[in-house]
């Protein structure tokens, strides 16, 4: 076998390991599932050709194996109905928005956290890594109304974060559903989530309709022993109503 078409074989594995994951899409079709940008990464060890690495989910496709959560309400018998908890992958009720993922529910409790969770693998077991996430919400409030309990904008915070444990629930000693992750309580952040705005609109396009917001975090965060990460976002609820939005285009770099 000629050496060169050797190197051709090898590149090629390399770059299915990268681009090859159905559940990892770019958000346009010109960008390649796992990309590169061009700054050097802060802990390149004096390597500049060092970069970090990204993913991108659309959701034109599926839900790319995000897993919807709800948390913090009563461990009761048909709480999921009398809490009203929706969640769906469809389309995002704006133009040319595409697909994303949907989720709703009633904050009977005045303490709802819902959202959607993602396991990043192939990562160090036990490293340390800079994660930098950004994401849009589809939101159909305006800021400055006035609700029960808190406003349905400004009270309805939005989290993201990093944690090294798959988010669970489990029943506490007053009998709600607790995550097993820190995630702060409303507006505060906690060690695996952190807030990162609200669920006010930020530019009113659409005064009766959905608008995109943006929000951005970089957090530090260590993988598990199995090299693994959960990507959350959502949102932690003083609103005591429905919260209903679209999660798309989300993009998770690290380094």
């Amino acid at each position: 076998m000629k050496k060169g078409f050797l190197l051709f074989l090898i590149g090629a594995v390399l770059t299915a390991s990268l681009v090859g994951c159905s559940d990892q899409k770019s958000v346009s079709d010109n960008e390649s599932s796992i990309s590169a940008p061009s700054e050097p990464a802060k802990d390149s060890g004096g390597d500049e050709n060092y970069k970090p690495s990204t993913l991108r989910f659309d959701f034109e496709d599926g839900d790319c194996g995000f897993v919807p959560i709800f948390s913090d309400y009563p461990n009761s018998e048909d709480v999921e109905e009398f809490y009203e908890f929706k969640h769906e992958h469809g389309e995002v009720p704006i133009s040319e928005a595409g697909k994303g993922l949907f989720i709703s529910g009633n904050n009977h409790s005045d303490d709802l956290f819902m959202g959607y969770c993602k396991k990043i693998d192939g990562l160090v077991g036990g490293q340390n890594y800079e994660f930098s996430i950004k994401f849009k919400i589809a939101t159909n409030v305006p800021g400055g109304m006035f609700g029960v309990g808190g406003s349905p904008g400004e009270s309805v915070y939005v989290k993201s974060g990093i944690a090294a444990v798959k988010p669970e629930n489990s029943v506490d000693d007053i009998g709600h559903f607790r995550l097993n992750i820190d995630g702060g309580r409303q507006g505060e952040s906690g060690k695996d989530m952190s807030v990162v705005g609200t669920m006010a609109k930020q530019d009113e396009m659409n005064p009766d309709g959905y608008d995109f917001n943006v929000y951005e975090l970089t957090v530090s965060a260590a993988a598990n022993e199995n090299g693994e990460v959960y990507l959350i976002i959502g949102t932690d609820s003083g609103f005591e109503s429905t919260t209903a939005y679209y999660i798309d285009d989300v993009e998770l770099s690290w380094r």
